[in-house]
């Protein structure tokens, strides 16, 4: 497993952020959730109309089947949502933290 970046328990006041960590994970989710999500989305299963037959009950159970696999796609659709705004989040805060480092480094030392 990996070992944190930060040790919580020394760590004190300090804040510490390494924007390149923040884009590995983006990186990593983008690269390996995201696709993993999407592949879901088309992978479950579908009962066909006829597959019921036309006894009532069956029919019942079929309608209950379709709802199920809707919900469940719109539940993969909003994971994949949370998602990327994990990931633009990460990035947004890699770059925030790298734009505040050049600035840092630009500014005239005050003496």
């Amino acid at each position: 497993m990996d070992e944190p970046l930060i040790d919580p328990a020394s760590a004190g006041d300090v804040a510490k952020c390494e924007p390149q960590a923040l884009l590995d994970v983006a990186g990593k989710l983008t690269r390996e959730l995201l696709p993993q999500l999407e592949a879901a989305r088309y992978q479950v299963p579908d009962l066909s109309p006829a597959a019921a037959g036309d006894w009532d009950i069956a029919q019942g159970y079929a309608g209950t089947v379709v709802r199920a696999r809707l919900a469940t796609c719109d539940s993969l659709a909003f994971v994949m949502e949370q998602v990327q705004r994990v990931v633009d989040d990460l990035a947004a805060t890699a770059g925030t933290v790298l734009d505040a480092d050049q600035r840092a480094g630009a500014a005239p030392r005050k003496e």
